[in-house]
């Protein structure tokens, strides 16, 4: 049966395709990594571009931006396992949750926005600083907010019953888009900006949710500077992944994050287009690369023969 939100994932290797079967949840399969990135030259391009609104870009959004251009770019990044299956999300995407204020009452939102694979460090941009403004208006709400304040008006036996319908059609990959936006966790990914909120310390890893379908969260830390041996002065982030490893494997996983730090590294980089990888294989293009992949081990054999 498919789903409505990605497509099947045909081409898997053998090892991999074992893996939900072995491990069944996220919480079995979470792995943790923390990367320090040099971002020094982020605040110069900070500096010296604006986005097409007229605004200065903030650090979150070139960081934000340069994840949803490696996921772009390393597909692999964007799937999630349902049914023991695995399956290519049809869009890109994320979400964060916006703080009104910095105080104790202040009300949180969150909202999931979705990106084409190809779309401009600027239009990007925009998105995210759009919702951002949004959630920082006072009394603001988010689509999250509002739908779970709507279920709040009726009592808990209708509510566990609803998430139980929600549940099984998200399983089972018939959930209306409506649906799946309420929660915010069907997205290709959750980044908490941390060192926002003032927490020192190393950047801390969020746990994955059993709901949903996010498969990579990712936390970043206050921005610190250092004094390296020669006198010269270093700004440097810490950002925290927790990622489903049963995605992809430690290779790919290991490679996309160099790409996402040689982003950090030159955000001019950010400004050119996108380089998109070929589109997914469909069941037949599969079945079709297997039998010729069969005639060349056949062919081998009889050549050594």
């Amino acid at each position: 049966m498919g789903r409505n939100d990605a497509h099947r994932v045909w081409d898997i290797p053998t090892l991999i395709q074992i893996y939900p079967f072995m491990m069944k949840r996220r919480c079995d399969s979470m792995v943790f990594q923390t990367i320090t990135v040099d971002v020094t030259d982020i605040l110069p391009f900070i500096r010296d571009h604006k986005s097409s609104q007229g605004k200065s870009y903030r650090m979150f959004e070139i960081a934000a931006c340069a994840l949803l251009r490696t996921m772009a770019e390393r597909p692999e990044l964007n799937r999630f396992i349902a049914g023991k299956r695995y399956w290519q999300r049809n869009d890109l995407s994320m979400n964060f949750i916006v703080k009104e204020e910095m105080s104790d009452d202040a009300a949180e939102h969150s909202t999931p926005l979705y990106f084409r694979p190809d779309m401009s460090f600027d239009e990007m941009a925009c998105i995210i600083e759009k919702n951002i403004e949004a959630g920082q208006t006072p009394q603001s709400e988010g689509f999250t907010d509002k739908a779970i304040a709507f279920f709040f008006h009726f009592p808990t036996w209708f509510i566990t019953l609803v998430i139980g319908i929600a549940g099984w059609m998200d399983r089972h990959g018939c959930a209306p888009k409506a649906l799946r936006d309420a929660d915010g966790l069907h997205t290709s990914v959750f980044i908490s900006n941390t060192g926002s909120i003032g927490l020192e310390g190393t950047s801390p890893h969020h746990h994955l949710y059993e709901w949903g379908t996010t498969s990579i969260f990712m936390t970043m830390g206050m921005m610190k500077r250092k004094k390296l041996a020669d006198g010269t002065w270093k700004t440097y982030m810490e950002f925290g992944f927790t990622v489903d490893e049963r995605i992809t494997d430690g290779w790919y996983f290991t490679q996309s994050l160099r790409l996402f730090e040689k982003y950090l590294l030159h955000p001019e980089l950010l400004l050119e287009p996108a380089t998109l990888p070929p589109p997914l294989l469909t069941k037949k293009q599969y079945k079709q690369k297997l039998k010729q992949e069969r005639k060349l081990i056949k062919a081998n054999a009889k050549s050594k023969a």
